[in-house]
């Protein structure tokens, strides 16, 4: 964005209605903060981070830094290889899918670290994008909020292990990373519990790695720069974050409810 400061004011004035009409940046602002309205912080916010008439390069230069660093934190998310969801969903049509998250404890996490994650997903096989209302998905989002939320977020030991359950027919291909077999089985359990389905044991399955795994791998050179390793499978204890929704053809990112405070959009709240 340096490169705005060499512009003539009439080049600039005209990105400037750019960057404020149609699709563009005051247009993504107010769709991070659609929720803003009951919140009088965060239409403080939104307003402050819009690009107004008047703005010059300088302050729109902040504004968009801001909003890209400071609240989306783009340049601390990591690149994902893959397709976009749009091309997938153009070439294949599913069942809604409903994926839980779970997150290590911010206290627990080493200093200069990232918390580590873990994720499972379930598919509402007697639903689809169109059958489904923004009543039933609040209400989805109720119970899984009560069933994992309160009254405190559920946790469990991940590790290297890997606990399976198929059942397609019931919308289910779970994989729980997991430091034991019965640590798998009681995650399987709870998530069938919470689909009012019945565990069948002859399906659980769970695979055991002879590899290790090491909480301190060393380092390795890239470009000449010495890079901390990434941790495989690392066993450490996660608990319930938030949930979401995928459903096919729809472009928007659908939590359902929140246990970590981040996620102010989400259809269910407490």
């Amino acid at each position: 964005m340096g490169g705005f400061n060499l512009m003539p004011a009439r080049d600039w004035a005209q990105l400037r209605k750019i960057l404020r009409n149609g699709d563009s940046f005051n247009r993504e602002v107010y769709e991070w903060f659609r929720d803003a309205d009951g919140n009088d912080i965060r239409k403080a916010l939104r307003d402050d981070l819009l690009i107004g008439a008047k703005d010059s390069i300088a302050i729109a230069q902040v504004k968009m830094r801001t909003f890209r660093e400071i609240i989306q934190k783009t340049h601390l998310k990591p690149d994902i290889i893959g397709m976009p969801k749009i091309d997938v969903d153009a070439d294949v049509s599913y069942r809604p899918e409903v994926t839980l998250y779970f997150k290590q404890n911010k206290e627990s996490v080493p200093r200069g670290k990232t918390a580590k994650t873990a994720r499972t997903s379930y598919r509402l096989m007697t639903q689809t994008s169109s059958s489904l209302s923004k009543t039933e998905l609040k209400n989805l989002g109720r119970d899984i909020y009560n069933d994992f939320a309160k009254p405190t977020p559920y946790r469990f030991n991940k590790g290297k292990i890997i606990g399976w359950y198929l059942k397609p027919e019931e919308g289910l291909n779970l994989q729980i990373y997991c430091h034991s077999e019965e640590i798998g089985e009681t995650v399987v359990r709870k998530i069938l519990s919470h689909r009012n389905l019945t565990f069948d044991n002859d399906i659980y399955k769970f695979t055991k790695p002879n590899r290790n795994s090491d909480s301190t791998p060393g380092t390795i050179t890239i470009l000449g720069e010495s890079q901390q390793k990434p941790v495989w499978r690392p066993t450490v204890f996660v608990e319930f974050d938030h949930a979401k929704i995928n459903l096919h053809n729809d472009t928007q990112i659908r939590v359902l409810c929140d246990a970590s405070g981040l996620h102010t959009n989400s259809l269910y709240k407490p």
